[in-house]
């Protein structure tokens, strides 16, 4: 008994160092609040967002780093979130591109897009 307890407490610490970012698909957020969406590439590609023009009732605020992924590993994955804030009641649909690094977010090479929609309550 006592080693599937200690088991498990290994277990749960090796968890709890290991950070989770998921996206919803939806997401329901009040007016003047903030929502990330994360996405996770290294330095051969990056994401862009596709659509910012169009956005009416959320506003793009920042693209920060949440997790540079491993020390001293040049090229590893790290993961980063776009943040959006809700002006006003209404719904906008996020379009998240990844693409190469020397190419450019308006390129259109059919380039499957990622997308989140923000409910502004």
């Amino acid at each position: 008994m006592n080693q599937r307890l200690l088991l498990f407490l290994i277990g749960l610490i090796n968890c709890i160092s290991c950070n989770r970012y998921e996206n919803k698909k939806r997401y329901e957020i009040p007016v003047g609040k903030t929502v990330e969406i994360y996405y996770s590439t290294n330095s051969c590609c990056y994401y862009c967002l596709a659509n910012e023009n169009e956005l009416k009732h959320i506003k793009f605020v920042d693209k920060k780093m949440i997790d540079p992924g491993p020390r001293d590993c040049e090229g590893c994955d790290y993961t980063g979130a776009f943040v959006f804030k809700t002006e006003s009641k209404g719904v906008d649909t996020v379009k998240l591109k990844l693409i190469e690094a020397t190419m450019e977010c308006d390129t259109n090479d059919n380039i499957t897009l990622e997308r989140y929609i923000i409910e502004a309550k």
